[in-house]
């Protein structure tokens, strides 16, 4: 699977940009897409995939499975604007370059636990403002540590307070909605399905034991995606430079 290997400071600059990242895309490569103008949705061009696009209902897949002990707790919600992340240290994961989507995880065990996020996970836009779903291009492990009292979710003791520290990861996702902004900071957001359509699971393939070093090559992934929700499905164009990560 795509593995992040690029600084996350060159995703910051990016998401920076705007709008841009999610929704305008100017290469006029064809399509629905015009030189240098907004983008054009033309009766019949793509193939209705619900949650994707500008297509309605929630996207098909399987569920997340969660190891026992482990859960998502509350809302997810928007990464700080200006930082990134979600203010507590923990490194991101996943390259997608405009859904950032802090995650909290309670972990009951008593121990800590190893947890797979799968490629293909999607995380869904749940504010009323037109903000895209999110999609994670790449396996992600966690050893999530057992939830306690204090930093780190570790039992701090007598003196460490009495306020839960939940574990809050944030994922860098892909967008899945061309025309839509990206995520906002606080902007809530909830779990989703591990996307089971067939040309995202051909794309998941094609990724498999690659690695995403740059912004541009996180370009080609974002736009093979779009030519699955936004389209019929991947170009020959799409394999190629896929092939070419």
């Amino acid at each position: 699977m795509a593995h992040a290997a690029w600084k996350w400071m060159v995703v910051a600059a990016a998401v920076g940009a705007g709008v841009l990242a999610c929704s305008d895309d100017d290469d006029g490569d064809g399509g629905g897409r015009t030189d240098g103008g907004p983008i054009t949705f033309d009766a019949g061009v793509n193939k209705e995939r619900p949650g994707f696009g500008e297509d309605p209902g929630t996207p098909v897949g399987t569920t997340l499975s969660l190891p026992p002990g482990v859960e998502i707790v509350g809302p997810l919600y928007g990464a700080n604007d200006a930082t990134k992340d979600c203010g507590n240290g923990v490194a991101p994961v996943g390259t997608g370059p405009a859904v950032l989507v802090c995650v909290p995880l309670r972990n009951t065990s008593g121990a800590p636990v190893m947890m797979t996020f799968e490629p293909g996970l999607i995380m869904l836009n749940t504010a009323p403002s037109r903000i895209q779903n999110g999609i994670l291009m790449d396996r992600v492990r966690i050893n999530l540590p057992p939830t306690g009292i204090g930093s780190g979710g570790i039992d701090a003791g007598t003196d460490g307070g009495t306020e839960e520290e939940l574990y809050v990861v944030p994922f860098y996702l892909y967008c899945l909605n061309e025309a839509r902004g990206p995520s906002e900071q606080d902007g809530t957001f909830a779990l989703g399905p591990v996307s089971t359509d067939p040309d995202i699971q051909e794309l998941l393939r094609l990724l498999n034991g690659k690695t995403i070093d740059n912004e541009d090559e996180a370009d080609v992934v974002q736009d093979a995606i779009y030519s699955i929700t936004e389209y019929n499905g991947l170009t020959d164009e799409d394999r190629e430079a896929l092939a070419d990560l």
